[in-house]
């Protein structure tokens, strides 16, 4: 039994990689080759979201981690869209990265891909609505792994974690600019790097890792709050359901 379930769950991580891996493939060959941004969106998210319903499944008791997700994404999204006409000051990876590392890291990879979506009904949709999708989806998803291995991680610990998340962002988005270009080569990348690196990707990174140090705490300790109660519930719903059915096979 325990040797089939152990075989049940390296199919499931199988396919959840192999998902990821063609979301990827699909993200860089359709930009290459000039498909439709919103095909491209749908795949990747597709894709995505199959691994990310591989995941949940076992986890996933109720309806109220959806509305977690789509409640911290339009929060996100509607944090992006305020700032806009600051240059590259996106408190959206903030908001990321502190949900996958409350809520784990399918949680913070949805908010991250979701926000994308969410936030350029606004700005705008286009070929990089997916690029971002999958960068500041793997932003909350990093943020959720390292929870996930390191329990006691502090959330000060955060701030390089920010930093490294925000210029990583930057350089992967430069990848989509020069894959629009039709110039893709290692130098046209490091000059899209080096020219975005300060001050876009520097203010980018800058002010992630701050509203983390000012922040952090306060926003974890909330979210860590609701993921409780959220928890006790769960758990208190089992009980009941445990009860009954204990008292309905008394009865027969």
């Amino acid at each position: 039994m325990q040797e089939s379930m152990l075989n049940l769950r390296r199919l499931e991580m199988l396919q959840i990689c192999a998902s990821l891996l063609v979301a990827l493939v699909v993200l860089i060959y359709g930009s290459l080759h000039g498909w439709a941004w919103y095909w491209i969106a749908l795949a990747v998210l597709g894709l995505a979201g199959y691994a990310g319903i591989l995941t949940m499944q076992r986890k996933l008791q109720d309806a109220r981690l959806l509305t977690v997700i789509a409640t911290l994404a339009a929060i996100a999204s509607v944090g992006r869209d305020s700032v806009q006409g600051i240059p590259d000051v996106q408190p959206a990876t903030f908001l990321i990265l502190m949900s996958g590392f409350s809520f784990g890291p399918t949680v913070g990879a949805a908010v991250g891909a979701l926000t994308a979506i969410g936030s350029n009904l606004i700005l705008g949709e286009g070929i990089w609505t997916p690029w971002q999708m999958v960068a500041w989806g793997g932003i909350g998803l990093l943020a959720g792994l390292i929870r996930k291995f390191w329990i006691r991680f502090p959330v000060w610990g955060l701030i390089p974690v920010a930093v490294l998340g925000a210029y990583g962002f930057g350089w992967f988005m430069d990848i989509q600019y020069v894959i629009g270009e039709q110039h893709l080569n290692w130098h046209t990348y490091l000059l899209a790097c080096m020219s975005s690196f300060f001050p876009f990707d520097t203010t980018h990174a800058g002010v992630t890792a701050g509203l983390v140090l000012v922040a952090g705490k306060p926003v974890f300790r909330l979210m860590e709050r609701y993921k409780q109660r959220m928890e006790a519930k769960t758990i208190s719903n089992r009980s009941v359901q445990e009860t009954s059915q204990e008292t309905s096979q008394s009865m027969k």
